[in-house]
């Protein structure tokens, strides 16, 4: 929840906004120490294998509208989403060199 007790959501959510945020963020500090690369490769990869599709497009719709409260690798990761590969569901192993 945010400060003053405010409930930041998202129309038709499956979880608070502020709760994909820090969600987010923490599976982009797993992958900090991975090259670059790497790192948005699988944040991507974890996103689509293990998130709702509501909570991506939640969270894609909160980066569009400027991603406030992401790290920046947390948004260039989550933003290959878009990609039409990034379609696909089912587990992509650890991410590749």
């Amino acid at each position: 929840m945010s400060g003053g007790g405010e409930r930041r959501g998202v129309a038709g959510e499956v979880i608070e906004l502020d709760r994909l945020i820090t969600m987010a963020n923490q599976i982009g500090d797993f992958f900090a120490p991975y090259p670059p690369e790497r790192a948005r490769e699988g944040l991507r990869n974890h996103l689509r294998t293990y998130w709702d599709p509501r909570m991506r497009s939640a969270l894609l719709a909160h980066i569009d509208a400027g991603g406030e409260g992401l790290d920046e690798g947390v948004i260039e990761g989550a933003s290959l989403l878009r990609e039409s590969a990034a379609e696909k569901s089912g587990y992509y192993g650890p991410p590749q060199a």
